[in-house]
């Protein structure tokens, strides 16, 4: 399993009105406006899953999303706010984020 594979990037734009879970199956890129706090789960892609996602926080306020790992308990691995992306990567069994400024 893995969540955007070259053969499925691809680029999603939405404004939650509920906490979201992405799936193996799901676009690469998410722009995502969370219209208040919310949650994102990352899936859990196995132990020998790959996957790669970045999260643009698109709020037009002080926002923020929380990026959970479904693979570990839902462990919080990064919270990007108002104009700040998370660049997510899945290997061995857990997520890993990279939060910063998105320019």
């Amino acid at each position: 399993m893995s969540i955007g594979a070259p053969q499925y990037g691809g680029f999603n734009a939405q404004t939650l009105s509920g906490h979201l879970a992405l799936t193996a199956g799901d676009d690469a890129y998410q722009a995502i406006d969370p219209d208040g706090a919310k949650n994102v789960d990352l899936p859990d892609l196995g132990t020998s899953g790959l996957g790669m996602v970045v999260i643009d926080n698109t709020a037009s306020g002080s926002e923020v999303i929380t990026l959970r790992d479904a693979a570990n308990s839902n462990a919080t691995v990064g919270t990007p706010t108002q104009n700040e992306s998370a660049v997510c990567h899945f290997s061995e069994g857990t997520w890993v984020c990279v939060v910063g400024a998105a320019n």
